[in-house]
């Protein structure tokens, strides 16, 4: 492929997109939704028409019956976009060798799911589920007490859970209901750490390695919005932006590029801004390398982060959440807190703040006896 790669490039239609450099599905989808979003400025409406040809891929009606592609009417999909409530049920009548195509209010373009008014609720819905499921695979491989180590439980979470939620992420990023799949990445990364759902979020992502979600597709839009104005193969190269009317809409065309910095330090560089919030001195700050610690047992790394983040299973806590009658300690403590374990109870080892961001030897040896504990 690669040898023939720069023979084939040549003999192909400049609207080729498939397996092609400098084209890619986000590309495509973001053709389409720009020129809806151009529509939108210049109150019009948009109707497309989402063809399928059978045995066919990346394809146009211009050759289709010259190389005998069978077209499937029964699964081509019609649907108007518009803003205007009024019409919302207005259906747009097209028939194709006479047999009137199939109107949908959901069309479904190279796997992202469009809705009359470009709100990408319906996407979200789907695409919540879709990452759930990954997330129940991902238990599969740790749950509290055992599980492979953390940069396998990063890794594959990545790859899973983050890679299928950022799928064409510029396209809908900016939509009101974008944050709806973090609820299932903020699980993705507690599997990672084994924090329990009352840590505070920012600590989960310091102490999992990864950048808040919507930092992650704020950077991804940056990069793609990067290679719209430099890459000639852009399907939006030269794309020119109508004069804004509706102020409520914030489509692809009006974000900023990475003005040439590296889209890793962006952001890192974006989630210090958006994390200033302060935490106990075990937290370790924005990074994207896991910390110290991940040679500890599951268990163990489980319990480190709990004592990091200092939300764990304490008397103090049970009593808050309605789990227990009182907050006191076994041994005479009016309440246990996680600092109490750490450096006053007597019921087993202590460490210092220190060892805990250190993951050393006094660090291993707490968390070996209070695992089953916290």
């Amino acid at each position: 492929m690669t040898r023939i790669s720069p023979i084939v490039d040549d003999q192909l239609s400049c609207d080729q997109a498939g397996f092609r450099p400098g084209r890619s599905c986000c590309g495509q989808v973001l053709n389409l939704t720009q020129f809806i979003e151009d529509g939108y400025e210049n109150q019009l409406k948009t109707g497309a028409v989402f063809v399928d040809l059978t045995a066919a891929y990346d394809t146009v009606q211009g050759y289709y019956k010259q190389w005998f592609l069978n077209a499937n009417p029964g699964k081509t999909q019609v649907c108007t976009f518009h803003l205007n409530n009024h019409l919302a049920n207005r259906i747009l009548r097209v028939k194709w060798e006479n047999e009137e195509l199939e109107n949908t209010k959901f069309p479904v373009y190279l796997g992202v799911t469009l809705n009359r008014t470009l709100s990408f609720k319906e996407h979200m819905r789907k695409l919540k589920e879709k990452v759930a499921s990954r997330n129940n695979l991902l238990r599969k491989l740790a749950n509290s007490k055992w599980g492979t180590d953390p940069n396998t439980l990063k890794t594959t979470a990545v790859a899973l859970c983050f890679s299928t939620a950022e799928y064409c992420a510029p396209v809908w990023a900016r939509s009101c209901h974008a944050s709806a799949v973090d609820a299932e990445l903020n699980q993705a990364c507690r599997t990672i750490t084994g924090n329990l759902k009352p840590t505070p979020l920012p600590a989960v992502y310091r102490m999992a390695s990864i950048a808040p979600p919507a930092i992650r597709r704020d950077n991804l839009t940056k990069q793609e919005r990067d290679k719209q104005l430099s890459g000639s193969r852009h399907p939006l190269y030269g794309h020119q932006q109508p004069p804004q009317r509706l102020k409520s809409r914030k489509s692809f065309a009006t974000t900023n590029g990475l003005d040439g910095s590296n889209p890793a330090q962006n952001r890192l560089e974006q989630w210090e801004i958006w994390d200033r919030s302060t935490f106990h001195p075990t937290v370790p700050p924005p990074s994207e390398s896991l910390p110290n610690g991940t040679s500890f047992k599951r268990n163990e790394w489980v319990a480190l982060n709990r004592a990091k983040a200092k939300v764990g299973r304490t008397q103090d806590n049970l009593h808050k959440w309605g789990l227990v009658p009182q907050p006191t300690c076994p041994y005479g403590e009016p309440i246990q807190t996680m600092d109490h374990i750490l450096r006053e109870c007597t019921l087993g080892p202590h460490c210092t703040d220190q060892d805990l961001l250190d993951a050393n030897q006094s660090a291993s040896q707490w968390c070996q006896w209070w695992h089953e504990k916290i």
